[in-house]
């Protein structure tokens, strides 16, 4: 099993993170910070099963600056366990960074993306209209990429879907107020399916109220599988089989190796 997306520097302890490494085939530690892009790479050159994406929030790019896109361009040359931008987007749910500055760091980022021919997680909240905008303008992406932690709408999915985007859902789909966030993911073709955990936020349900770690993840498999009607076993292989379509570089030493 896959966990797409998670902040491992934050688990709330390192049990956590071993029992975690331990039970997944592969972890996408994402660093979004000008220091948890360091920890990121950090953690995954400590384990051979963790891999990191790197990029900046839209709440953390104050005070960024040309240099900073350019370091993220130097980390992922020069280490292979970077395997993709981001997370980076939009993010209007708090008034914490101009939406100005927020479209200037996100279309940095989307570029650096293209450049480097990496996928792109993309945050997006209460934003969806102004990132579906931006990434039509950016479109099309060679490598893909990823709405991670998937709020938006059926048509904001179609939309991301039809770019070649994938869509990826955390914990908070087991939710009882999610219904319209489960309606879009019964649409949601199988083949731009994932899962996450956004690890340590969002646990699932049944682990609500308490910090989330990967391990998780099975508890949302198993609700999105009895969801879409079919064997957590058979959905885990979908979503394993997308990751590593989208996170290719985990293919290529896979393959190797």
């Amino acid at each position: 099993m896959i966990d797409t997306h998670a902040h491992l520097d934050m688990l709330k302890s390192e049990e956590d993170l071993k029992e975690s490494v331990e039970k997944l085939d592969y972890i996408i530690t994402v660093g979004c910070d000008k220091e948890e892009i360091h920890k990121a790479v950090d953690i995954a050159g400590r384990y051979e099963n963790v891999y990191a994406s790197i990029g900046y929030h839209p709440y953390d790019i104050k005070g960024l600056n040309d240099g900073d896109i350019q370091l993220l361009k130097e980390i992922a040359l020069k280490d292979g366990k970077v395997v993709a931008i981001g997370e980076t987007g939009l993010d209007y749910y708090r008034d914490i960074t101009p939406k100005k500055l927020q479209w200037e760091f996100f279309e940095k980022q989307l570029t650096l993306a293209k450049e480097l021919n990496l996928p792109v997680v993309i945050h997006s909240r209460s934003a969806n209209r102004d990132t579906v905008e931006i990434l039509r303008q950016f479109a099309p992406f060679p490598a893909s990429g990823v709405l991670h932690c998937f709020g938006g709408d059926m048509l904001m999915m179609e939309e991301c879907v039809e770019m070649g985007f994938y869509i990826s859902f955390a914990g908070n789909i087991t939710y009882p107020k999610a219904e319209n966030l489960r309606q879009v993911l019964k649409n949601t073709p199988l083949d731009r399916l994932l899962l996450e955990t956004d690890s340590p936020f969002l646990s699932p349900q049944k682990k609500r109220g308490k910090p989330n770690k990967p391990s998780n993840i099975f508890y949302t498999l198993e609700f999105v599988a009895d969801l879409l009607g079919m064997p957590p076993k058979q959905l885990e292989e979908i979503t394993d089989r997308n990751g590593l379509e989208l996170f290719s570089r985990i293919k290529s030493k896979t393959a190797v190796s």
